[in-house]
């Protein structure tokens, strides 16, 4: 490279770093090294789907994003369709570039704030940087490359246009305009994006530099948030907020927004010769941007590249030399302290995320206008904190782990000691922060404000373990090219933490019943986390597949809490009877798939002894289709709900016997009565609402469930087979139906 290029092979000598310097004929298009980029990261993305260490997160990201491109389409469809019936087609279009505005800002502020483009030490950038490719031309390739890869990487910029096209019935004709508007945005917000990026490495100290990106993941946060408040607003009152969009329609005609959205409305209007021209006009708006990024990238030059390690530990100060050295309870803290952008991180974050949200989307009024929102709004600010503290410890244990792993200490002294601090932080805020908002109220009594403030406080402090002990089940330390923690765990802490507002919300035996589920969630994270932690160097022991119970707490949690979320809001709307026991289907049904794939990508268990199970098959099969097909002919009404039970039942036999009763070897008593507990406490959970009131029949309902349970655990100890628990279980189904129907 000649300013930006390193030379190899018959190319001239290389001259220099100078900024500006005459640049060399590169050996390589642009368009061949796009070519080049998409076909490297689409084999990267077949290889990452095929890989044991990656697999399951990569898949996971993957559903997880289509999962979410088809509920933007059908949430925005709905939103958008009312606001078709409001204004008219001038106000949707104004809209709809009001949306596509906020969401082009938030996807350039996080493109932005992310250095991972220009930062040495990649195997993109370091194979790159070996070779006879000028920064601009690798600039405006990664930008095609990200257009064609990633379809919907604008933040599902592409649903939302599908959407306006499905309201406005475009028909086919739609779809590919949908298509090349993303495209084309994908690409002007990627290159404006390294633009950034590089102007920041070029012009910006060293000393300032980790200052700088930290205001821009600062503004990334704030304008995230801002699509979420958005997105809040389309949903909750799409009528209202399209009549005052309306009013500000020709403000927003001088939007990025309405480049975008012009093509379409001009579709819609019935000109699609006007169509044609807007997207020509859209094209030479990007190639614009193209051609400001790769001005920024001849300029900057090899300076517009940052090397690769600890930025932070060049530009921050020495620490002073002090005789107490750090523990493993206060190098995490010490590292924050020192790190001024990180700690500003730390704090800022979560206050955008949270308060924006909630502030800006409800109000104060609604966020203070109980407890109960009180409690949540506090608590939630705190797990936005333990997501960016003590979830990420491994990342920055990533280079010294093995320090920790020769140190005379237990590993669960060593991770307890770094949950205790992170605790005392997390939930000290979130103390703090329930305890003045929480001077708003003045009808509510000093005790029943001192108990919701200890349970926001326990639940925040019960997240940081929680949050040391998921990062070091899933830490690998093996590979030095991947993150230590990766999607699948930040989705899983923030999707399990998130839940914990439901016990907030609920009182009495569910309050109980819930915090009993999460303190058998976190003792397993807990032990799954100290048991990874200690083999997390080794590549071949992090690769095997085994059953841990820490993933039967994760199901039961998204099983039970999940189902109790959607009972309280059926109930909310006034649903009841058979409408209200079928709510809490679509978790069941996600458990059941996730632990059925679980099992069956893992070792099958041997089962003890076979007579007992085929016995336990043969009769429970028997008296199963006996007693449902043998009750009386008015009983059929209620199939729905045996049919209910008996998927019930399966699912919670997959997660509770095929994984948790699995994954405790110690006894077999002992999974067995840790198996049932559970169990009856997830079914407690579970009950359609109204409440049962009086302790009889709460006190009848468990021992209904506990016999249940404990007599699936002894079929399962007795043969090692789920389906042997799973038939029992329905045999006590249809038992209970032929008793109650003859």
């Amino acid at each position: 490279m000649t300013g930006d290029a390193v030379t190899s092979g018959a190319h001239p000598p290389y001259k220099g770093l100078a900024p500006g310097a005459p640049a060399l004929p590169d050996a390589i298009g642009v368009f061949r090294l796009a070519s080049i980029l998409i076909r490297s990261r689409l084999r990267s993305m077949r290889n990452a789907f095929r890989t044991r260490a990656s697999g399951r997160s990569t898949l996971f990201a993957a559903v997880i994003g289509v999962v979410l491109a088809l509920a933007y389409v059908g949430l925005f469809t709905q939103a958008f369709s009312l606001m078709a019936h409001t204004v008219d087609l001038a106000g949707q279009v104004a809209v709809l570039a009001l949306v596509t505005t906020t969401i082009g800002f938030g996807s350039l502020a996080a493109r932005a704030a992310s250095s991972e483009a220009v930062r040495a030490g990649s195997p993109e950038n370091e194979f790159l940087l070996a070779r006879p490719v000028s920064l601009q031309v690798l600039v405006a390739a990664r930008g095609l490359a990200d257009a064609v890869v990633d379809p919907v990487g604008a933040l599902f910029l592409l649903p939302v246009l599908i959407s306006a096209g499905r309201v406005w019935h475009l028909g086919g004709a739609g779809w590919p305009v949908a298509i090349v508007i993303s495209m084309l945005t994908q690409i002007a917000i990627s290159m404006l994006a390294y633009a950034v990026q590089l102007a920041v490495v070029r012009y910006v100290p060293a000393g300032r530099r980790r200052m700088m990106w930290t205001g821009l993941r600062l503004i990334a946060a704030l304008s995230l948030a801002t699509i979420w408040m958005l997105g809040t607003w389309v949903m909750r009152t799409p009528a209202a907020l399209a009549t005052q969009v309306r009013a500000i329609g020709s403000v927003l005609l001088f939007s990025p927004g309405m480049l975008v959205s012009a093509p379409l409305a001009a579709l819609a209007d019935g000109r699609p010769g006007q169509a044609a021209g807007l997207l020509l006009s859209l094209a030479i708006a990007v190639a614009g941007t193209i051609w400001l990024a790769v001005t920024v990238a001849r300029r900057a030059g090899m300076a517009g590249w940052e090397e690769a390690g600890a930025v932070w530990a060049e530009a921050s100060r020495a620490p002073r030399l002090t005789s107490r050295l750090p523990t493993a309870a206060t190098k995490d803290l010490r590292l924050i302290v020192r790190d001024r952008s990180q700690l500003l991180a730390l704090i800022a974050m979560p206050v955008i995320f949270i308060g924006v949200q909630i502030f800006g989307a409800a109000g104060w009024g609604w966020t203070t206008a109980n407890l109960g929102r009180i409690s949540c709004f506090a608590y939630s600010l705190a797990l936005y904190m333990a997501t960016i503290g003590p979830l990420t410890h491994m990342q920055a244990e990533r280079r010294a782990f093995w320090i920790l792993r020769t140190v005379p200490v237990p590993l669960g002294s060593l991770l307890a000691a770094k949950a205790r601090a992170w605790a005392v932080i997390v939930g000290g805020i979130a103390a703090v922060v329930f305890a003045v908002m929480s001077l708003s109220l003045n009808d509510v009594s000093i005790a029943a404000r001192v108990g919701a403030g200890l349970l926001v406080t326990a639940g925040a402090a019960g997240m940081s373990f929680v949050a040391v002990a998921m990062a070091s089940g899933g830490a690998d330390l093996s590979d030095d090219t991947g993150t230590a923690v990766g999607p699948a765990t930040i989705y899983a802490f923030m999707f399990v933490g998130g839940l914990f507002n439901v016990v907030l919300l609920e009182d009495g035996p569910m309050r109980v019943a819930g915090l009993a589920l999460y303190a058998f969630a976190g003792w397993t994270y807990w032990q799954a986390g100290v048991e990874q932690a200690g083999f997390c160097l080794d590549a071949e022991v992090v690769r095997a597949r085994r059953v841990r119970a820490a993933e039967a707490g994760t199901m039961l949690i998204v099983y039970a809490l999940g189902g109790r979320a959607l009972l309280s809001a059926g109930e909310s709307m006034g649903v009841r009877g058979l409408e209200l026991a079928i709510l809490p289907r679509p978790p069941m049904l996600l458990v059941g798939v996730a632990a059925a794939i679980y099992l069956a990508r893992r070792p099958r268990a041997v089962a003890p002894v076979r007579l007992p199970h085929l016995l336990v098959l043969a009769a429970g099969l028997g008296v199963a289709v006996g007693g449902i097909f043998l009750a009386p002919r008015g009983a059929r009404g209620p199939l729905p709900l045996i049919a209910l039970a008996v998927l019930v039942a399966l699912v919670e036999e997959l997660v509770l016997r095929g994984i948790l009763q699995r994954s405790i070897s110690t006894s077999r008593i002992r999974a067995a009565v840790i198996s049932s507990v559970v169990g009856v406490i997830s079914g407690l959970l579970l009950l359609p609402l109204p409440l049962p009131t009086t302790s009889a029949v709460v006190v009848a309902t468990i021992l209904v469930l506990a016999v249940g349970h404990a007599a699936a655990a002894v079929a399962y100890a007795l043969t090692g087979r789920v389906a042997a628990a799973w038939l029992l279980r329905v045999v006590l189904v249809g038992l209970a139906a032929f008793a109650s129907f003859a």
